[in-house]
């Protein structure tokens, strides 16, 4: 179990048994030293925190006690006096009242005296604040802190707390809760005014603490870096990911990595500061934005940067309306996307995926800033497939429980008590009446939950108001003749109250926290597999439009189809004949588990030959392209599973990418084709066979560091040794009998293996020659590295980025968050970097080389400056997520297809691509022409341009 999981626990555990608060800390302190100081640092952090807030452990009672030398068995016979007594006494004998304070205020918790525990502070106030801790915590957030006192209270602080820790403990308060930004800076300003003391002034100034008062540790905790022997590229990773999520922090962040590069005399992380400090010095224009980092969301920014830069896919989202699928009822039934049957609510949630996608893509073109900032919930339905979000639903609403209004002194306060339901009328019921009839009635009187309430509280919008039951009553039908209540006619059954008490009132419906879920929905989402994320992204767009056109077996065909999906044929070869399947897929899989090598070893895996068991008999099996995407994704699976540790680990083996690489070799063709294709292929497997039982028997001949032929060699010369000891007189009676045979046996052996070794090593060098030139004369087919998704760190932690290439200007960016830079040396992203824990490539896009001027286009902007917020048309827009700008108009009027299989396959390096979309309108900007297609909501009038309004 995870720390973070286990302080989970213990925090539910303490809300719901706080009579036993100290029992579960002294459990909470003991699995953080049973744990390695590593794996055991968050929780022994948590516990030095909560310790510093005043908690204690059962087991720390008993030392209390001993401090003041008091017996803890003994108890019993102790009154509050005596134990006061014996604090006064040894507080005159220290200098520090801290300690022993802190060890009555224990002593009077533990026998609930508040006697003791008034005494363990002079102040009444501070007395009171212990006394009512989470009253005084939430009353500041209401009131605002107006004392030094408070404000200590508030941070987490004592009055002898140095400034720097005054300092993290602030910079702690606000990363867990933004919103109370300002009461954490008033309490820090009052602090400072009551010390007098110039370094949080300073602070308080400039947001920097001052170079003397921040230490090592201190830099360390506030990049979030718990382990100090990390590489530089991961205190840099660190400090970019801090910077993005908190910028108004950079110059405190940037003083914290200054720290540590002083302390590790790090030329890497110098370097970084200098040309972080650099003022950039490009327009706008011509450089992408970057995109803010909102928290732990892994790879999101990356793959949003990515799908960006793909126009036809930037287009299909700018100008969704001309795309969506339409929502009645027959399209719906017969839509059918990867092989099943898409739901309506699912077309609903991948159309709010694209508005919202939409919405991101406009800022990025449209937006003055450097960095645009998704948001939550574009992350939500990007990293959260439509069943994974059901799922979670069902189990969050199936586990909420009323939320409280707090406590003071361990006992809940509840809110309002509703008014009690009615209680029904009753009939007499006639002595002749069954038993069972009794009971049926009985049972018919109940709280019946309201079905509107059940459905709003399903939906997550759960109305404010107390929901009134209903309740069912029998029907009492009258008799015909109506008879007159007289001594003639008497009551055959006095009226006598219930036999049981009221209904239970109701409770207020329980609340759905619907920003709390979103944002927990995004953390299970980040810990998805990239492979998943980019299958839910690609399948959402496939579920929000509608097709081109529909496929023998009912699948939609589509432009996400046509950018990034291909087609695999697989052959099976067993005793009864050869047979073969089509797949589709968007990625290839390859892997470096078992070493460093190149980019088409590792293709090959996935298309080579390979042993299968079918129909209870061994096969041969490989597979075959039969349809290539002009977009061709690569997936590295690097996460491995170790058998012996039985835990998961990332493989760091190096991966040797080449900017061109050629699909030929890979293609389904028929066994007679021109080329030799598939005789060729055949000869590669015989010799990627024969190197790999060469390899085997190489290591077999070079085991343990010694070599086979060494081996004979030293034994022949150990007998030699032994034989010449009959000439020698003093051990001339030890002397072994040995055949001269022996010595020429071992001779003939050394000689043999050392032959076998050269042999090898030739052949192996001359098959490695055979199989990288099988195939240089077919290069009909190339694609170009386009998009290198980077991991730097391990299984459990890292930081994503992403280079992308720009064809236009032959330059690599790297996409790392908010900060979007070139890259002046391609050795970052192709040399194998000799370090420990290397950043490793673990996903790639390569384009068709005929089509990627078509394909990609990384910058696309059009800036407008922020309208002043005066009007109320203005307002309105900000207010819609998927509002047009005029900045889309120059990327969204696309009348060109996406490309096609046929070109993707036929168009040559040198062919020119002929565009009327996009990039027509890059040449004539942006035109005022009425006859001029735009983008706008339905119903929305034009202000500048009505003819063309009335036309939409």
């Amino acid at each position: 179990m995870s720390n973070e999981l286990i302080i989970e626990a213990y925090r539910q555990q303490n809300r719901i048994i706080p009579s036993r608060n100290s029992y579960h800390f002294r459990c909470l302190r003991s699995i953080g030293h049973w744990r390695d100081p590593v794996d055991g640092k968050t929780i022994n952090d948590f516990v030095e925190l909560e310790t510093t807030n005043g908690k204690y452990a059962d087991d720390d009672v008993p030392d209390s006690y001993s401090y003041f030398n008091l017996d803890y068995y003994r108890d019993f016979a102790l009154s509050d006096d005596s134990i006061i007594g014996s604090f006064y006494a040894r507080l005159e004998d220290t200098q520090n009242d801290m300690e022993p304070r802190k060890h009555l205020w224990r002593i009077g918790d533990y026998r609930k005296s508040e006697k003791i525990k008034a005494a363990a502070e002079e102040s009444a106030c501070l007395s009171f604040i212990l006394v009512n801790f989470p009253l005084c915590i939430k009353l500041i957030h209401v009131l605002g802190v107006t004392t030094a006192e408070q404000a200590e209270v508030f941070l987490g602080v004592h009055a002898d707390t140095p400034d720097d820790f005054v300092i993290s403990m602030y910079t702690a308060k606000i990363s867990d809760s933004p919103d109370s930004k300002e009461v954490a800076k008033r309490a820090v300003r009052l602090i400072a005014d009551s010390r007098k003391s110039e370094a949080l002034q300073h602070f308080l100034k400039t947001g920097e603490a001052a170079s003397a008062q921040m230490d090592i540790g201190d830099a360390f905790r506030l990049l979030q870096i718990p382990d100090r022997s990390v590489d530089d590229a991961a205190i840099i990773a660190a400090y970019s990911v801090c910077c993005s999520e908190a910028p108004e922090q950079i110059d405190t962040y940037r003083q914290a990595l200054a720290v540590i590069a002083e302390e590790s005399g790090s030329a890497v992380i110098r370097s970084m500061l200098l040309d972080d400090s650099a003022p950039a010095n490009r327009a706008l224009l011509d450089w992408p934005v970057g995109l803010r980092n909102i928290g732990n969301t892994c790879y999101l920014n990356s793959l949003l940067q990515f799908y960006f830069t793909i126009q036809p896919f930037r287009n299909m989202v700018l100008d969704l309306d001309r795309y969506k699928t339409e929502l009645d009822e027959e399209v719906i039934r017969n839509k059918k996307v990867g092989s099943r049957k898409v739901s309506l609510l699912e077309i609903q949630r991948s159309q709010k995926f694209l508005v919202q996608l939409k919405a991101l893509f406009n800022d990025m073109i449209t937006s003055p800033d450097a960095f645009v900032t998704p948001t939550q919930e574009l992350a939500r339905l990007t990293l959260l497939s439509s069943s994974s979000e059901a799922a979670f639903r069902r189990k969050s609403l199936s586990t909420h429980k009323i939320s409280e209004l707090g406590e003071i002194n361990g006992m809940p306060i509840m809110g309002p008590v509703g008014p009690p339901a009615p209680i029904p009328e009753e009939k007499s019921t006639p002595s002749s009446s069954s038993p069972e009839k009794e009971e049926s009635a009985k049972e018919d009187v109940g709280v019946t939950p309201s079905t509107g309430a059940s459905n709003e509280l399903e939906s997550g919008n759960a109305s404010d108001q107390t929901v009134v039951p209903t309740v069912e009553t029998k029907e009492v039908t009258s008799s015909s003749s109506e008879t007159s209540i007289t001594p003639e006619h008497p009551v055959s059954e006095a009226i006598v109250a219930p036999n049981r008490p009221p209904p239970v009132p109701p409770r207020p419906a329980p609340r759905v926290d619907n920003e709390q879920l979103i944002r927990e929905e995004v953390e299970l989402g980040a810990q998805q597999d990239v492979t998943e994320v980019i299958n839910n992204v690609l399948f959402q767009a496939q579920c929000a439009i509608k097709p081109t056109k529909i496929d023998a077996d009912g699948n939609q065909m589509d432009l996400i189809m046509d950018l990034f999906y291909g087609q695999t044929k697989s052959y099976i070869t067993a005793m009864n004949g050869i047979r073969s399947k089509n797949e589709f897929w968007s990625d290839i899989k390859v892997d470096v588990a078992t070493g460093s090598r190149d980019i088409y070893s590792a293709i090959d895996g996935a298309f080579d030959r390979q042993k299968v068991h079918v129909d209870g008999a061994d096969a041969e099996q490989y597979g075959a392209i039969s349809k290539i995407p002009p977009v061709l994704q690569i997936q590295v699976q690097r996460v491995q599973f170790d058998q012996v540790k039985k835990s998961s680990f990332k493989s760091t083996h190096h991966l040797e990418l080449k900017e061109t690489i050629y699909m030929d070799r890979y293609m389904d063709v028929p066994e007679h084709d021109n080329m030799g294709l598939y005789k060729r292929r055949r000869e590669k497997w015989a010799w990627n066979d024969e190197l790999n039982g060469l390899k085997v028997r190489r290591e077999e001949l070079l085991s343990n560091n010694e070599s086979l032929p060494d081996l004979f060699q030293d034994a022949r010369d150990k007998v030699q040794d032994l034989m010449l000891m009959k000439d020698d007189p003093e051990m001339g009676n030890d002397a072994l009998d040995i055949d001269e045979g022996v010595l020429a046996h071992l001779s003939n052996l050394e000689v043999m293996t050392r032959k076998e070794l050269i042999r090898i090593d030739s052949r192996i060098e001359q098959l490695a020659h055979l199989i990288d030139n099988q195939f240089n004369d077919m290069k009909s087919l190339p694609y170009h590295l386009y998009a290198v998704f980077i991991h730097h760190g391990s299984v459990e932690f890292g930081h994503y980025y992403i280079y992308i290439f720009d064809f236009e200007k032959k330059i690599w960016r790297k996409y790392n968050d908010s900060e979007v830079t070139e890259v002046h040396s391609t050795a970052e992203i192709f040399s194998d970097r000799n370090v420990k824990n290397p950043p490793t490539p673990y996903f790639l896009v390569y384009l068709n080389d005929g089509l990627k001027e078509r394909l990609a286009k990384p910058v696309c902007r059009h800036i407008e400056e922020r309208p002043a917020q005066t009007t109320s048309a203005a307002d309105n827009s900000k207010s819609k997520p998927g509002r047009e700008r005029a900045g889309d108009r120059s990327d969204v009027e696309m009348t060109d297809l996406p490309p096609s299989y046929d070109e993707a396959q036929k168009t040559a390096p040198d062919e020119k691509a002929i565009l009327t979309g996009p990039a027509a309108m890059a040449k004539k900007k942006l035109s005022p022409s009425p006859d001029r297609k735009r983008l706008k909501r339905k119903g929305a009038e034009s202000e500048e341009h009505p003819t063309v309004a009335s036309k939409n």
